[in-house]
């Protein structure tokens, strides 16, 4: 605002208009010019009883109040204080603004009520609320107060992104604004159905509620009254209804139809291709079934159409030869579908995005897809496709930025003999030819993409990395995942790559301290591989890399100290190798950590209480080390995000304290919005895939990837807990596993463990439990499909009924007190012969229990102690101290040579 100086012609400064007979100012446009401060209501602005124009739109006031001094502004017009962080409500002298044309006041009004005087302005032109998808921290929050308006010169009502405070339907008084032209009610929490009134809006020409919850069916007569619209939009929704009928009817001057996101069913109707004036047709993820129509003939909008999306449907059948010959079409999305048969030839040279990705197209790629001039995106992976792609003449298509051919194991990829003198490709930024079947690539013959920022080559036969050349300079993801790579790791240098995975190759040798020297990397995966050494410390300077995996390789020493200073790592995957020492108390300095699995190593050490200061660790993994002492809870702060806890296969010991139960607040009752919908764990979410973990999942070791925020589980199994279980655990109430087997706990079952209604897998076999099954385990539900109290001393009957009834006898073997089914013992008088007792009990201690430990104890000591060892276990009839003084031992022995029996219990 430098030309604003005082003692100079006001109208000749920047922002300011002046009338140009009068001199009067009657507009100030002043957007965007970084106010900060609060408008007072004695502000000078107030001053300019002749402004018609005032826009004063993304500044930031600081939450301060619309000054009601704005009614003293009489000829004002047009008023812009959209996204300026104003509070508080609209002042009711507005409705004494009765020149009022257009208002804007959206996207961050934070709270207040729209007084329905408003809206009682007799000469109202327009109310505008400007659409914006990214709302800041404040928001604007109105009542819909449709009922009281009589405003009937209102042509235009936008409030996208306005919380209404009061009312969350359409009410049908909204047919009283029969003067609108343009209705936008777009991201509003809207429930509820469409009020037929809406078809008293004779002049609406844009039509649009996207990303609101309205459901029910459409009203299908409202559209043949509404003869002017042109754009409707009702994507994001909960609609349904047979699509057909529903918009059998449209008016012949529509341009836009989009229906994204319902449940709309029944066969495409071919019909909407006579709407003479469609280009814009956006229907994917519904319910459309059936094949798209073979012909159409005589059809005139198919000379205007621009975009077809019908992506995540249920269209089968062959693409119909015509799509691909439209004259104007240059958007085409046909992913996600039951597509079958060849891709026709391309017709058209207007395309210019082709999806057609996720069907069962065969077939050989069309070479009429080289003749596509303004094509700058192709992607036809996830199909059956076959025969030859000849890479080279991709050169043809001076515009294309993305090509993906991956998952399309029958199709052969040639990419010719380049010249080092031929013209390099510089448009292409995406190449994916993952799992294309791809033995080796001629060397330097990716430098003739300079502008490669993705390449992903992973799921392949590949053998070395010399296809890469050193240096590539634009490359931001690189993914050779899951091929036969040997030998050590290089990596080309890029000043912009953020995403490296080489991970389930066949790599030896040291990670390379060049790593260290990319500092711009995000996720760095080298899993499954042969590295060796130590884990570099110079990757400190890596400041924001956010997921390391190295799981599943030979490093070894220890667990580097300098991760406490990366305080942008959320994922540490450690997993499966040689790492030796205690964990370095520096993790802590891990602020955004959400996952650490360190679990198959040689760690010792106590319990790492000190990682309950984590304010955001959702997955700990601590098993198979040789952790030990007892878990006290004094020092301990809570964990309030975990929800997967594996201490399983180490050496705790002692009681286990009540209150370690209440420090896990986050596995006590899911979040309501963790309910709703798929969420996974993981802030940076395109990195999900990478959030993996390796459990006991209901008995077998299982790879989840991204992990479900909803999924917890408890493992506390192999260890040498002992004493009651406590009843805390019952307080647990979204815990879906509970790993309690194979330690030393004793007493009752807990009857609080009914409490986990949300329980898949309960294990607490192999200890000393007593007493009876609680009766009350016949409510468990139907999602319990792992349950196993075998090998303790529980007695009586087995609780009939529901769920557990589901359980066969391997659920209880080795309880001499347990009767009824499904166990062969009968409960009743006639259930104490010592034949029938014993009879299931050396089933199934002499089938699995101790098979393995007289396996053990001889592959220790030699043949004479195991057997000996039977022979005192059978014959003298097991005497318990022995069975347990053996049990331990052995186990003592497995653990120091890092051995896993095959079978789990």
């Amino acid at each position: 605002m430098a030309t604003w100086k005082e003692g100079s012609d006001c109208c000749l400064w920047e922002g300011v208009t002046c009338d140009r007979f009068t001199s009067h100012v009657v507009g100030l446009h002043l957007a965007c010019r970084r106010f900060q401060g609060i408008l007072h209501p004695n502000s000078s602005l107030f001053h300019l009883r002749h402004l018609r124009s005032l826009d004063l739109s993304d500044n930031d006031f600081n939450g301060s109040a619309i000054p009601s001094t704005f009614t003293q502004l009489t000829s004002l017009a047009h008023l812009n204080l959209s996204k300026s962080r104003f509070s508080g409500h609209i002042p009711l002298g507005f409705s004494r603004l009765n020149k009022l044309v257009t208002l804007d006041l959206s996207s961050d009004w934070p709270y207040g009520d729209f007084p329905e005087s408003v809206f009682r302005l007799p000469n109202l032109q327009g109310f505008v609320l400007i659409e914006h998808p990214q709302l800041s921290s404040v928001q604007l929050s109105v009542q819909f107060p449709f009922s009281n308006w009589t405003a009937s010169h209102l042509k235009v009502l936008i409030l996208s992104s306005v919380n209404f405070s009061r009312q969350l339907m359409i009410p049908t008084s909204i047919g009283n604004l029969n003067s609108l032209h343009i209705l936008h009610v777009s991201v509003c929490s809207l429930s509820g159905s469409v009020p037929a009134s809406i078809g008293n809006l004779t002049s609406l020409t844009d039509f649009s509620l996207p990303g609101n919850s309205l459901s029910g069916r459409f009203p299908d007569n409202i559209l043949p009254n509404l003869v002017q619209l042109e754009v409707l939009d009702l994507g994001d929704n909960k609609f349904s209804g047979w699509f057909p009928d529903i918009f059998g009817n449209l008016s012949h001057k529509l341009t836009y139809l989009g229906l994204s996101n319902n449940n709309f069913t029944g066969p495409f109707p071919s019909l909407i291709f006579n709407l003479p004036k469609l280009q814009t047709l956006v229907c994917p993820y519904n319910q459309l079934v059936g094949p798209l129509p073979s012909q159409v003939v005589n059809y005139i909008g198919l000379n205007s159409i621009q975009w077809i999306h019908l992506a995540g449907n249920f269209l089968n059948g062959t693409i119909p030869s015509w799509m691909l010959a439209l004259p104007s079409l240059y958007w085409l999305d046909l992913r996600s579908n039951l597509l079958t048969g060849e891709i026709p030839e391309f017709q058209s040279s207007s395309l210019e995005a082709i999806y057609l990705q996720q069907n069962q197209l065969s077939g050989p790629v069309p070479n009429t897809i080289f003749n596509l001039v303004n094509v700058s995106e192709i992607d036809l992976g996830s199909n059956r496709l076959s025969g030859v792609f000849h890479l080279d003449s991709i050169k043809t298509l001076e515009n294309l930025r993305r090509l993906s051919l991956s998952h399309n194991n029958n199709i052969s990829i040639l990419f010719g003999s380049t010249p080092h003198n031929s013209t390099r490709i510089s448009s292409l930024g995406i190449l994916d030819l993952s799992s294309c079947n791809i033995t080796r690539i001629p060397s330097f013959y990716l430098d003739f993409f300079p502008s490669l920022q993705y390449l992903d080559l992973s799921h392949n036969f590949l053998t070395s990395m010399t296809i890469l050349p050193p240096h590539m300079e634009s490359l931001q993801t690189l993914d050779l995942s899951y091929n036969k790579i040997e030998g050590p790791l290089s990596i080309p240098w890029s000043p912009q790559l953020y995403y490296l995975s080489v991970a389930n190759n066949k790599l030896t040798g040291r990670m390379p301290h060049h790593i260290c020297n990319i500092t711009t990397l995000y996720v760095i995966n080298l899993s499954n591989n042969n590295l060796s050494g130590s884990i570099p410390e110079c990757l400190v300077n890596l400041t924001d890399l956010t997921v390391l995996q190295l799981r599943m390789n030979n490093f070894h020493g220890s667990v580097p100290s300098i991760f406490g200073n990366m305080s942008s790592l959320e994922n540490l995957d450690l997993n499966d190798n040689t790492l030796g020492g205690p964990l370095p108390q520096s993790l802590t300095g891990c602020t955004e950590l959400e996952v650490l699995d360190v679990g198959n190593n040689e760690l010792n050490g106590v319990f790492p209480f000190w990682l309950s200061s984590l304010p955001g660790l959702k997955v700990l993994i601590l098993h198979n080390n040789s952790f030990h002492g007892t878990i006290t809870t004094e020092s301990m702060d809570s964990f309030p995000m975990l929800r997967i806890l594996d201490i399983s296969n180490n050496y705790f010991n002692g009681l286990l304290p009540a209150s370690l139960f209440h420090k896990f607040p986050a596995m006590m009752m899911l979040q309501e919005s963790e309910k709703v919908g798929v969420n996974y764990i993981g802030r940076s979410w395109s990195f999900n895939d990478y959030y993996s973990v390796v459990l006991m999942v209901k008995g077998q070791e299982t790879m989840i990837t991204k992990i479900l925020t909803i999924f917890t589980t408890v493992d506390l199994s192999n260890n040498n807990f002992h004493g009651s279980i406590p009843d805390a655990i019952g307080e647990l109430k979204s815990l879906k596993h509970l790993n309690l087997s194979h330690n030393s706990f004793s007493g009752p079952i807990p009857s609080s463990l009914v409490n986990l209604t949300e329980l898949e897998a309960l294990d607490l076999s192999s200890n000393q439990l007593t007493g009876e099954i609680p009766p009350q385990f016949t409510s468990l539900t139907s999602s319990l499909a792992k349950f196993n109290l075998s090998q303790n001393s529980l007695l009586g009957p087995i609780p009939q009924g529901h769920q557990i009834q589901t359980f066969d006898n391997t659920s209880y073997i080795g309880n001499q007190g347990l009767c009824g089914l499904p166990l062969s013992n009968k409960c009743g008088g006639n259930d104490h012969n010592d034949d029938e007792d014993s009879e299931p009990e050396s089933e199934s201690d002499g089938g699995t229990l101790f098979d393995w430990k007289f396996a053990g104890a001889g592959y220790g000591c030699g043949l004479v102690i195991g057997v000996s060892t039977a022979y005192v276990m059978f014959i003298i009839r097991k005497p318990r101290w022995l069975v347990e003084m053996i049990d331990n031992w052995i186990r003592r022995q497995h653990q120091a040579r890092r051995w896993r029996p095959a079978i789990r219990f």
